[in-house]
C-alpha cells in the first residue's frame, strides 16, 4: 500500500523528474554562469551612484584671497587641509553655529568693507586686499562661488550643477529616488516574474538598463538624471531577483546553497568594480560610461536565457517544462524514463478540476502568504529580518566611513570584508540555516553594542568590521533561506516583498547619523539592539537544510516537520494518499480545501 501511494505521488511532483538531471551538470552551470552578470551589474549600479552624487567638501571662494588659477584648474589637488588651513580663512569665513566641532561655515563669508577690484590679473595684486581690515565680521553674505576639495572628485553632480547649502536636499532626494525605484521594482517585478516567468524580466530590462545608463551619461539636466536613477533602481531589483531565482531553482543539494550564497560575493564584486572605476576616473560622467560596458553584454539575454523549469511546471505549462527537461537531459547526458514523461503529459491534458494541487494553485496571490497562521508568522519574521539586514548593512557603511580618509579605499575595504563573512556563513549554513542565521546576527548585534561603549580606536574599528562581516553573511544566508521557504508559485513575489521591506531599512540608514545628537556611540547601540532582536526572532523559522524547494503553499507547510515526522504521520494516517487523518495536519488541510489534499513526499 505504501509503495502504491509513493508511486502515485511521483507522477505529481516535479522534483521526481528533476532528480534525474542531478544536482548540477552542464545545463545548471550554463544557467548559473549566465546569472552572474545581472547580479554583478546590480552591485555595480547600487554603488556607483554613491560616487556620482557625492558632496565634496567645499567653502566660499574668497575673491581677494583665492587665486583664479586654483579655481580654473579643478584637476589640481586641493585637499581638505589646503582648503581650510589658509591664513585668511579665519578672517573671511565664520565658524558654524551649533556645531560640536570647530568647523568653518560652508555657505557664508564675512562682508567686505571695501569693494573688490574684480579686474585683478595676478595673485600678488589681489593679496594686497586680503587683509584683516578688509573683512567686516559683523555682517554675513552668501557665497557667490565655491572652492572644492577635489582630492577625490574632479566632478560630481554637485560640482557641475552647483548643488550647495540649501540645494543639497536635491542630492538626498536623488539618492532616495534610487532606493525608491528598488522598492517599487521589488514588488512589481516580483509579481510580474511569478505570473509571466523569469525570462520576461530580462526581455524588458536588458535593453532598459542600457538605455537608462545612456540617459545618465547624456543627461542635460538634473531632472533627467534623477529620473534615470529611479529607473536604475527598478532595473536593479528586477534583474537581481530574477537572476538569483533562476540560479536557485535549477540547482539542488549542496550546490544550491553554496552557489546561492556566492551571489552575495558576485554582488560585492560589482560594487568593488564601481569603486575602482570611480577611484580611477574621478568624473561622474566617466563613471557612468564605465557602467555601460557590462550592461551591453546583457542585451542578448532574452535570446540565450532559458526559462525556469520549476516555474513552468508550477504555472501549469507542463509541455513547455518537458521540452526544457529534454534539452537539459541531453546537455547533462542523462536518460529520463519515458513513463515519467507520459505521466506528466497525461496530467497536462486533464481538465482543470482534475489537475494536481500544483497546477490548481498557479493563480495564487501575494495575500496567500498572510492568509494562513503559520506561513504568515514566517513571512512577517522574514520581513523584519530583511529590514534589519538592510538597515544595519547600509548603516554601518555610513558610520564606518571614517575607517580611512580615502573614501575609495574605505568603500573597497567595507566591500572586501563581505567575502569572509559570506564564506563563514556559507560553510556553517551547510549544517543549519536557522541556527547559523541566529548565531551570526546575535554575534553582529553584540559586537555593535560592545563597540558603543568604547572610545575611538582600533578595537572599536575591528568590532565595527566584525559587525559588517556578520551582517554581510546574514544578508547572503537570508536570500537563500527565503528562497528555500517561499514556494515556486510565489518565490520572486515573496523575495520582492522582503526586498520591499529592506528598502525601507536602506532608506532609514542615513538617518542613523542624526542619532549622534544623543552621543557619538548611540547609533551603534541602536544598530546592535535591532540586530540582536532579529537574531532572537529567527527561532520562529523552520529548518530548510536538506529539504526540497517547495512548489506550493501546502509544501511550505510541510517544512515545519522533519522527514521522520512526515513518515510517521503518513504511517498513522493510512487510507487514501490524498487524505491525512492526523489532527496535526488540520492547518495544512485548510490550505487546500476539501477537494485538494496535500501529498506528503517521503524519503
Amino acid at each position: 500500500m505504501m509503495k502504491n501511494r509513493k508511486e502515485s505521488n511521483k507522477t505529481k511532483n516535479i522534483d521526481v523528474i528533476l532528480d534525474y538531471l542531478g544536482d548540477i551538470g552542464r545545463y545548471q552551470w550554463e544557467i548559473f554562469l549566465l546569472s552572474i552578470l545581472p547580479v554583478f551589474i546590480a552591485g555595480m549600479l547600487s554603488t556607483s551612484f554613491i560616487f556620482t552624487t557625492s558632496i565634496p567638501e567645499y567653502r566660499c571662494f574668497i575673491p581677494a584671497c583665492d587665486t583664479l588659477n586654483a579655481e580654473q584648474q579643478p584637476e589640481s589637488v586641493r585637499t581638505k587641509t589646503e582648503l581650510f588651513s589658509k591664513s585668511f580663512i579665519s578672517l573671511a569665513i565664520p565658524m558654524k553655529k551649533n556645531s560640536l566641532k570647530n568647523e568653518f561655515d560652508n555657505c557664508f563669508m564675512y562682508g567686505m568693507i571695501e569693494p573688490l577690484n574684480k579686474n585683478y590679473s595676478s595673485s600678488s595684486s589681489s593679496l594686497l586686499q586680503c587683509l584683516p581690515q578688509s573683512f567686516d565680521n559683523q555682517t554675513l553674505r552668501k557665497c557667490d562661488n565655491y572652492v572644492y576639495n577635489n582630492e577625490y572628485f574632479y566632478s560630481t553632480i554637485v560640482t557641475d550643477y552647483k548643488l550647495h547649502c540649501n540645494d543639497e536636499w536635491f542630492v538626498q532626494l536623488m539618492q532616495s529616488l534610487f532606493f525608491f525605484g528598488v522598492l517599487v521594482g521589488a514588488i512589481v517585478n516580483g509579481i510580474l516574474a511569478d505570473k509571466y516567468g523569469r525570462r520576461i524580466i530580462f526581455i524588458i530590462y536588458s535593453p532598459i538598463t542600457t538605455i537608462c545608463i545612456l540617459l545618465s551619461i547624456f543627461a542635460p539636466n538634473l531632472s533627467i538624471y534623477a529620473f534615470s536613477l529611479f529607473i536604475k533602481g527598478i532595473c536593479v531589483a528586477g534583474i537581481y531577483q530574477s537572476a538569483f531565482t533562476l540560479g536557485i531553482e535549477c540547482l539542488d543539494g549542496k550546490w544550491r546553497f553554496w552557489l546561492g550564497n556566492s551571489y552575495s560575493v558576485i554582488f560585492a564584486s560589482g560594487a568593488i568594480y564601481a569603486c575602482l572605476c570611480a577611484w580611477w576616473l574621478r568624473s561622474w560622467r566617466l563613471m557612468e560610461i564605465s557602467n555601460l560596458f557590462p550592461a551591453i553584454f546583457m542585451l542578448p539575454y532574452p535570446l540565450i536565457l532559458s526559462e525556469s523549469i520549476r516555474w513552468q511546471f508550477s504555472a501549469g505549462k507542463i509541455q513547455q517544462a518537458l521540452r526544457q527537461i529534454t534539452v537539459a537531459a541531453n546537455k547533462n547526458n542523462v536518460d529520463i524514463p519515458d513513463d515519467l514523461f507520459q505521466s506528466f503529459l497525461i496530467e497536462s491534458e486533464k481538465p482543470i478540476n482534475e489537475k494536481t494541487c500544483d497546477q490548481q494553485q498557479s493563480n495564487v496571490s501575494i495575500m496567500d502568504l498572510f492568509g494562513h497562521k503559520l506561513i504568515r508568522k514566517w513571512t512577517i519574521t522574514f520581513l523584519y529580518i530583511w529590514f534589519t539586514n538592510a538597515l544595519v548593512y547600509y548603516g554601518l557603511s555610513f558610520l564606518a566611513s571614517d575607517i580611512n580618509q580615502n573614501i575609495y579605499l574605505s568603500m573597497v575595504l567595507l566591500m572586501v570584508v563581505e567575502f569572509p563573512g559570506v564564506l563563514v556563513a556559507s560553510y556553517l549554513g551547510d549544517f543549519s540555516r536557522k541556527y547559523v542565521l541566529m548565531g551570526i546576527m546575535i554575534t553582529g548585534g553584540c559586537s555593535c553594542i560592545i563597540s558603543s561603549f568604547l572610545s575611538a580606536g582600533n578595537l572599536k574599528m575591528w568590532l565595527a568590521i566584525l559587525g559588517k562581516m556578520s551582517i554581510s553573511g546574514s544578508f547572503s544566508l537570508i536570500y537563500v533561506y527565503s528562497a528555500e521557504i517561499f514556494p515556486t508559485i510565489l518565490r520572486i513575489t515573496g523575495l520582492g516583498m522582503c526586498s520591499f521591506c529592506s528598502r525601507f531599512g536602506a532608506m532609514s540608514a542615513p538617518y542613523l547619523l542624526q542619532l549622534h545628537l544623543f552621543g557619538d556611540s548611540f547609533p551603534f547601540r541602536v544598530i546592535g539592539i535591532i540586530t540582536l532582536l532579529a537574531g532572537i526572532v529567527s527561532i520562529l523559522l523552520p529548518e530548510t537544510k536538506g529539504k526540497k524547494l517547495p512548489d506550493t503553499l501546502a509544501e511550505v507547510e510541510q517544512l515545519k516537520y522533519t522527514n521522520k515526522q512526515l513518515i510517521l504521520l503518513l504511517n498513522n494516517g493510512g487510507g487514501d494518499s490524498c487524505s491525512i487523518v492526523s489532527t496535526e495536519l488540520n492547518e495544512t488541510d485548510d490550505l487546500l480545501g476539501n477537494e485538494c489534499r496535500m501529498n506528503v513526499t517521503t524519503k
